[in-house]
Order: C-alpha cells, then structure tokens, then sequence
C-alpha cells in the first residue's frame, strides 16, 4: 500500500506526537460474512499492517481510530480474538493508542480488560481533544453520539468517521467504480449548536467537520449523494444537525490521495451531465 492509498489522515499536536487518524477498521468483519456464506480470512493481520505501513511512511507516534473499531454490534464473541489480534499487534508502534467507541464498540472494554497494553485508552463516542501544532483545538470522534458541550464550543475542527463516504467514478470506457473518500464540511457553528443541544451554547463563527472513510480494506462505503444532501434525521449522525444539505458549496469531497474532486454543487452538476452511472472527470 501506498501513502496515497491510505484512508486517514496524520496530524502534528503541540506536544509533539504525530496522530495518526483512521475511522471504522471494522474489525470481524469477516466473522459476519462467514455465517452469511461468503468465506474470507481473517483480515485483522492485513488490517494492522496497513495501520503500521502508514506508520512507517508518515513517522506517526501515536494513533486514533474514531469508532467502530470491532464489527460486531453490542457483544463481543465471535470475533473477540481478531480483534485482541488486531490491537495487539498496532499497539507496539505508538506511544499511544486511542480509541474511540462507535455504535459497533458495545462490550469492547472486555476485550481490553482481559489483555490490553497499558498505552491502549478506550473514550466514550463523545471523542476527546488534542491540539494541533498550530494550535487548533481538534474534537475527534466517531459521530454517532454529541459531543460535550464544552468540546463542541472550543473545537476548531470536528473529525469523524460513522458514515463511510465514497463516490462513484466511471471512466472513459464506461467502467464504474466506487472510491473512498474524505470530505471536508464548512458549517455555522452557532447554527450547528443550537440543533443539536436545542439552546444558544455560546459557539460562533464557522468551523470544519472532516469526515473519514472506512478503513477496511473489505468495505467501500456509501456514495456521498445518499448522505449529505439529505436530511439524516433516522440515521444516527451529528451531521443531521450540520444541516449539510442546505449549502452543497461548502462540501468539499476529495479522494485518499488528497486529490480534490471539487463541491457537492459542483459534482451535482457533472451527475447530470454524466448520468447516474458515476462522475466523469477525465476533465480534472
């Protein structure tokens, strides 16, 4: 795997740790599409050692994985040793290691009472605060839960995973293929406060939400055309407050390599203009 290939993103923080940040590794997958028939190998090994080759390309110190670490949802009993697998073989890598719990994390600090390194730090899906080496207050996150009131408030950029965004691309031969992507949201922060705690919590200005992709090599994610102009109001995401689908403009969509595919507005437009198939952009 290349660094291009790779779907996080890596941050410098004030006390001089370098973040590595992944969302929704997913862990067990496989354990699920074995009882569905579709039989794959365990994946926790491969899993662990695209988290410790980007490691090794970025010289990143410690990591973050932003929710959903394991697949399982609530109990932990089929797929519990890949995921002690999993863990053990990233944590000796990183100074630290964080993990957020998602919506599939029920049970998971079973997992890590029964035989967790002493650098593994499980938070709630609240998230927790680092600050940047230019000095930005990061909130990161899964994005399923809200986050506390006095983190939202003095958060300059919200990172998060939960809702796997891709895109559709199709070529010049009319082959469609589906690509993770990382996407960058500008949202009122006094508009996006007062949804979602319902009452003025004293947050102003403009702020950034950076949402991840799904880190398992097994999984794509969801065309981004089913998640942010729509109201997700009977899914589980903050971003429902975000309102994201009012201002397409302020959506920023670009692939793992950082390369920039252009707006929501803007990728509206090619839609149209190339069908429902997939987006055209030979013109980029």
């Amino acid at each position: 795997m290349s660094i291009e290939e790779f779907r996080g993103i890596a941050v410098d923080s004030e006390d001089g740790e370098r973040w590595l940040l992944i969302a929704d590794t997913h862990v067990g997958l496989e354990v699920e599409l074995g009882k569905k028939g579709v039989r794959i190998p365990s994946q926790s090994a491969r899993i662990a050692q695209l988290v410790l080759d980007f490691a090794e390309g970025t010289g990143a110190t410690s990591l973050a994985i932003l929710g959903d670490i394991k697949h399982e949802i609530a109990s932990i009993v089929d797929s519990a040793r890949e995921v002690r697998n999993f863990l053990n073989r990233v944590s000796g890598r990183f100074n630290k290691v964080v993990l957020v719990k998602g919506n599939h994390d029920g049970n998971l600090d079973l997992v890590l009472s029964s035989d967790a390194k002493s650098n593994i730090y499980l938070v709630d899906s609240r998230g927790f605060m680092i600050r940047s080496k230019d000095g930005k207050n990061l909130l990161l996150l899964h994005g399923n839960s809200k986050p506390r009131v006095e983190d939202f408030v003095n958060a300059d950029v919200i990172i998060m995973g939960h809702t796997h965004p891709a895109i559709l691309i199709q070529d010049v031969t009319g082959y469609v293929m589906r690509a993770p992507v990382i996407v960058k949201i500008r949202v009122d922060k006094s508009v996006f406060g007062k949804n979602m705690y319902n009452t003025e919590v004293g947050a102003t200005g403009s702020t950034n939400i950076i949402v991840l992709p799904t880190f398992n090599p097994l999984t794509v994610g969801m065309d981004v055309f089913e998640i942010f102009p729509k109201d997700l109001v009977e899914v589980e995401t903050i971003l429902h407050y975000a309102r994201t689908w009012e201002i397409l403009s302020n959506i920023e969509v670009y692939l793992t390599d950082m390369t920039y595919l252009g707006t929501m507005d803007i990728l509206a437009r090619i839609r149209e203009e190339t069908g429902e198939g997939g987006y055209d952009f030979d013109w980029l």
